[in-house]
């Protein structure tokens, strides 16, 4: 959870939300010290009938490699990579409207540091959603639906079997001493 949740949020969020169901896996392979997963993997079913994959760990020598979130349709491929999902790899569509290298151009970031520049961009939304009286633009609710799909996953690992949507009665202190 600790690891992952902002990219199961991004691909949730990429992919428009709505979950069917999900398969888990979890895993403690390398750090014996801890009480918990340091291996994760998903196999998500989104209502719109496209599927996702999550892969998750810290178990990388030496160190995190990348964070990646690949989006692979049938007109289209797009690749976000880089140490915080900050670097447009491939850009590809097949109606050629838009320019490969000056998208990947455009939206290229180059944080000093794993944590990127996300944080900065949402603290200043959240303070002008307060001024304008409106909502931000990530909201507590879009934090619970990744939350609900993090628990998912743990739920399917515990019980082994796919979990369906909407979750229900689900709390980390369900999985207490499972590692």
């Amino acid at each position: 959870m600790n690891q992952c949740i902002h990219n199961i949020d991004l691909l949730r969020w990429m992919m428009g939300n709505e979950i069917d169901e999900v398969i888990g896996m979890t895993d403690r392979l390398n750090h014996s010290y801890i009480e918990a997963e340091d291996m994760g993997i998903a196999l998500i079913k989104f209502k719109n009938g496209s599927y996702g994959i999550v892969e998750g760990t810290t178990d990388i020598y030496p160190k995190n490699l990348e964070e990646t979130l690949y989006i692979f349709g049938e007109k289209g491929t797009v690749k976000a990579g880089g140490q915080s999902v900050n670097v447009i790899e491939e850009w590809r569509f097949s109606d050629l409207l838009d320019n490969p290298e000056e998208v990947k151009a455009k939206f290229h970031e180059n944080p000093p540091n794993v944590y990127g520049y996300g944080h900065t961009p949402l603290y200043a939304d959240v303070i002008n959603a307060i001024k304008q009286d409106r909502q931000p633009y990530v909201t507590a609710m879009d934090g619970k639906r990744a939350l609900e799909l993090v628990l998912a996953i743990y739920k399917s690992a515990a019980e082994r079997c796919s979990i369906k949507f909407p979750l229900e009665q689900c709390a980390t202190m369900d999985f207490k001493g499972r590692f």
